[in-house]
């Protein structure tokens, strides 16, 4: 597998907390790469430093063999590493084509051909397009998290990093979630996903990484981290890992 993002000995501390102790990561181009981990791991301070929200203490990252440990989350961005947030990262007081089309104008990026020809074409990948003329507020919650995803789709993304997209949907909005990453990944867009809905992340990723206080303690395929002791010690349980397994 081609690596396309390479994390080395990356490390953040925050008035003396260390927040990420030497991580190590490789993202493999075309994959949907999970990240999980107990609350406080360090996994959206790996975000934040990846894409610029936070410069790290020590590390390096690099986007297809090019430093960009020290560049602006717009400069990487324009590259092609785009990320979401936990939060709802849309315009309240405009319509839904209007939170696109700003998006579309502001953040073209991406170092390859387009995905999407047009604004009304990313709505309708995103099941949006009947909702177009109405204010972000007033759309249901998980159309809502697709509009989301839509804004970040617009910046041309080669890599799009996912902050717990899952967040407060129901088990059917979950599936479509997944079936819609699933559909981004088919454009050619890698993805890497932070979750806590842990059958959400288990369905959706190839591979998943898990973080404990700020160091990686294991990776692999949903089932061999799901068995794996370390991790069912400091972050599934027995339950999980036995519901799991049947």
């Amino acid at each position: 597998m081609v690596a396309v993002l390479t994390i080395e000995g990356l490390a953040k501390s925050f008035a003396g907390v260390r927040a990420l102790d030497g991580v190590d990561v490789e993202v493999h181009e075309g994959e949907i790469l999970g990240l999980v981990g107990p609350n406080g791991s360090g996994k959206t301070t790996l975000f934040n430093c990846v894409t610029g929200f936070v410069r790290p203490t020590a590390g390096t990252v690099l986007w297809k063999g090019r430093n960009i440990t020290q560049l602006a989350p717009d400069q990487i961005a324009r590259l092609g590493v785009v990320r979401t947030f936990q939060q709802k990262m849309v315009f309240p007081r405009a319509t839904v084509r209007e939170n696109v089309e700003m998006a579309w104008r502001g953040k073209r990026g991406g170092d390859t051909g387009q995905q999407f020809k047009s604004c009304d074409d990313l709505l309708d990948f995103l099941g949006l397009a009947h909702l177009k003329d109405r204010l972000a507020t007033d759309i249901p919650f998980g159309s809502a998290r697709n509009l989301g995803l839509g804004l970040a789709l617009a910046a041309n993304p080669r890599l799009l990093l996912l902050d717990e997209p899952a967040g407060g949907l129901n088990q059917d909005e979950g599936q479509e979630l997944a079936d819609l990453i699933s559909k981004i990944k088919e454009l050619g867009i890698t993805v890497w996903v932070i979750e806590h809905d842990m059958p959400f992340i288990m369905s959706l990723c190839e591979r998943i990484i898990v973080l404990h206080v700020g160091k990686r303690i294991a990776e692999g395929r949903p089932a061999e981290v799901a068995n794996d002791p370390n991790v069912i010690s400091v972050f599934l349980g027995e339950k999980f890992a036995k519901d799991s397994a049947t």
